[in-house]
C-alpha cells in the first residue's frame, strides 16, 4: 500500500499544474458565472477534467479540460515534469492566452482508505497558485486571481485471500473504478 500510495502520489505531485493547450475559447457574459463591468469581468474560474479505468492508472494520464467562468475554452492536459513548489511558476496555454500562475504556498497531500470492504482508497494533492497576470497573455493578460488546483486519484486495492485488503508496497490498483479527476477552482478577473 505504501508503493501504491507513493506511486500515486509521485504522480499527482508531477501533475502539479504544468502547462496545458487548448483547442477552442469563448468569453462568458453571463451573470450567474461572471460580473461583468466596462473595464473587468470578474467570477469563479472552475476547470475540470477526469480519465477513468486503465488510462487513470497511466504513469502520466492525460485529461480534456473545460473551463468555466469568465473565461470559457477548454484544453489538453498531460501530467508529468517537476512537482510544484513554493515560488515556481507554470503556464497554462490556452487559444484564449496563456494564464501564467504561481505556486503560492506548498502543496498538501492527503491519502486515505475510504472503504475497507471495498479496499477503495483516495489519493490527492492541492497546490494553492495566484494568477500572475503580468506573464499572462490574451484574454488572461492583467489577470488577477488565486485558487486551488487538485489531483486526485481513487481506486480499489486487491485483496487478499483472507479478504483484507492488500496493503503491501507491491499491491497494484486494479483499473475497474479507477479515476483520475484535475481541478482548479478560484476567483478571476479579467479585462473585458
Amino acid at each position: 500500500m505504501k508503493k501504491v500510495m507513493a506511486l500515486c502520489g509521485a504522480a499527482v505531485l508531477a501533475a502539479g499544474i504544468a502547462a496545458c493547450s487548448s483547442s477552442t475559447s469563448s468569453i462568458s457574459g453571463s451573470a450567474a458565472t461572471a460580473k461583468a463591468s466596462a473595464s473587468s469581468m470578474s467570477g469563479t474560474e472552475t476547470v475540470s477534467g477526469s480519465v477513468s479505468g486503465s488510462a487513470a492508472l497511466a504513469n502520466n494520464p492525460s485529461f480534456t479540460l473545460t473551463w468555466r467562468g469568465p473565461v470559457n475554452t477548454t484544453s489538453e492536459f498531460a501530467t508529468g515534469g517537476n512537482a510544484p513548489a513554493k515560488g515556481q511558476h507554470h503556464t497554462f496555454k490556452t487559444a484564449a492566452g496563456n494564464l501564467t500562475v504561481v505556486v503560492s504556498a506548498a502543496p498538501t497531500n492527503t491519502q486515505k482508505l475510504l472503504s475497507a470492504s471495498s479496499c477503495r482508497f483516495e489519493v490527492a494533492t492541492a497546490i494553492p497558485y495566484k494568477v500572475d497576470g503580468a506573464a499572462s497573455t490574451g484574454k488572461f493578460a492583467g489577470a488577477t486571481g488565486d485558487g486551488v488546483a487538485t489531483l486526485t486519484f481513487r481506486a480499489d486495492l486487491p485483496k487478499l485471500a483472507n479478504g483484507k485488503c492488500n496493503e503491501s508496497n507491491n499491491a497494484q490498483p486494479l483499473a475497474k473504478g479507477a479515476v483520475a479527476r484535475f481541478s482548479i477552482a478560484g476567483p478571476l478577473t479579467v479585462k473585458s
